[in-house]
């Protein structure tokens, strides 16, 4: 650090690092900070009493780059921000300059600084960019007198406020644009024309194949549906296949009251797919399941001994009856619904729904009666015969319903009759087939016999598969008694 010159109310030095003149009032202490020329740290010198007044001759500085040197007027240079002490002064003059609190650096000035020659009455000027404002600084401690440096003009911000209105409105607009778009296609899908069909669609071929796949079902479903919210049985019979024919027997079977189908509902049916050969025939099925239910109300079971649940002992029969679980299942409900395709559309069998539904099979064979007789359909295998009721010259036969396949009955047939060589097609015992042939068939039940002692037998065998589906009733086939 060079020695200072006092001119008037200033003094001027020169940095240590690029030998840059700052010109400072004569009364500021010794004070640490950053050059304004090279930003680096200098501490200014210690106050110096002022020397008797010099008339000196001006002189001009010399030309830098051809730029001409301009007089330093005589007004008070202001000490830039570069050396501002802290907004807490701290007295340097107990203290080595060490130990002086450090003034935050401003942004770095240019790498090279122009030095400009000065007279002891003239200091360099400082480039238009670096003049700072004035601004009041805290007073001096030591003096009282108040001094102005000057700050760089702080960095201008962003006016945010301005954006939020700008992105209120863009909002608005984007979401009266989306209400637009969508009151717009509303508009137009309601004059939107049909889609045309392709003039595949058209081919009979194809709709004919399409109908048989899956077309069917929604048709049968209605059918179905129509049916069953029929409460008479003259309602019934316009969507009963050959209702003409059943029209009395139907009567007689509801007996003329108020029928009631709600436990079977039409929704509760499921689809059954048959072979594509029943299509083509114009067969369709639908099925109804429901397996046995517990009243849980009323099922009160009571419990056995250990010796009885071990096996120990015999359970008497009274408790072997209450305790049995099938006394408290309700009965299970199951129900084939077969459609048949008529010019006037899909007919519903309703022979085959009347006995699956009220199993009127299981009627037959639990509750024999001499004399009486009834025509089913059934699943009919050769079975072997009851213990003890094996006849010579006879083959024994097991027949069971469609739907309830555990209500079955056994009939002796003899071999010579005609319905014995009718169904000498699904023997297999004592012949080359190794396992049981299961055909489906429409026979004629009765029993027949003593009334103490009746026997059932079938009657009369009418044709293999359901009769009015894919069977033909063949008058000529009569069972020989």
């Amino acid at each position: 650090m060079q020695n200072s010159h006092i001119y008037n109310d200033k003094r001027d030095f020169r940095c240590s690092h690029c030998d840059g003149k700052i010109l400072i009032p004569w009364d500021l202490p010794p004070t640490t900070g950053p050059c304004p020329h090279c930003s680096g740290i200098i501490t200014s010198p210690a106050i110096e009493p002022p020397p008797p007044p010099v008339q000196a001759a001006p002189v001009q500085a010399a030309p830098v780059q051809a730029s001409p040197v301009h007089a330093e007027p005589k007004t008070p240079v202001p000490l830039p921000s570069a050396i501002i002490p802290p907004p807490h002064p701290v007295s340097v003059s107990s203290r080595p300059a060490a130990t002086d609190t450090a003034i935050p650096q401003p942004p770095p000035a240019p790498e090279t600084p122009v030095a400009l020659p000065t007279t002891p009455l003239q200091a360099s000027p400082l480039p238009p960019r670096k003049q700072p404002a004035e601004v009041p600084h805290a007073s001096d401690p030591s003096h009282g007198n108040k001094r102005k440096h000057k700050l760089p003009p702080p960095k201008s911000k962003p006016h945010k406020s301005g954006l939020i209105p700008v992105m209120l409105v863009l909002l608005l607009l984007i979401i009266g644009s989306g209400v637009g778009v969508v009151l717009v296609s509303r508009e137009m899908g309601n004059h939107i024309p049909p889609p045309s069909v392709a003039p595949i669609g058209m081919d009979p071929a194809v709709k004919e194949a399409n109908y048989l796949r899956t077309g069917w079902q929604k048709e049968a479903n209605q059918v179905l549906r129509n049916f069953l919210s029929a409460t008479t049985s003259q309602d019934k019979l316009p969507h009963i296949l050959h209702s003409e024919a059943l029209a009395s027997r139907i009567e007689d079977f509801y007996g003329g009251v108020t029928i009631d189908d709600s436990d079977t509902p039409a929704e509760a049916f499921s689809i059954y797919e048959l072979s594509a050969e029943d299509h083509a025939r114009g067969l369709f099925m639908m099925v109804f399941d429901q397996p046995p239910q517990f009243d849980l109300k009323e099922f009160f079971r009571p419990l056995a001994s250990l010796e009885v649940q071990y096996g120990i002992d015999e359970a008497d029969l009274l408790l072997t009856t209450l305790a049995r679980a099938g006394n408290f299942a309700m009965e299970p409900v199951r129900a084939h619904a077969f459609f048949k395709r008529t010019p006037q559309g899909l007919k519903l069998d309703w022979e085959i729904f009347a006995q699956t539904k009220y199993r009127t099979f299981q009627n037959f064979v639990e509750l024999p009666e001499t004399g009486q007789t009834g025509i089913f359909r059934v699943f009919i295998v050769e079975d072997v015969p009851d213990k003890g009721r094996l006849e010579a010259g006879t083959r024994t036969y097991r027949m069971a319903d469609p739907a309830n396949t555990t209500d079955t009955a056994r009939v002796n047939v003899k071999v010579d009759s005609e319905t014995g060589r009718t169904l000498s097609i699904i023997n297999w015992r004592g012949t080359k087939e190794s396992r049981p042939i299961t055909r489906t068939a429409t026979v004629e039940l009765s029993w027949t016999g003593d009334v103490a002692a009746p026997e059932l037998e079938i009657s009369r065998f009418i044709c293999w598969e359901f009769l009015g589906l894919g069977g033909k009733e063949d008058p000529a086939a009569i069972s020989t008694k």
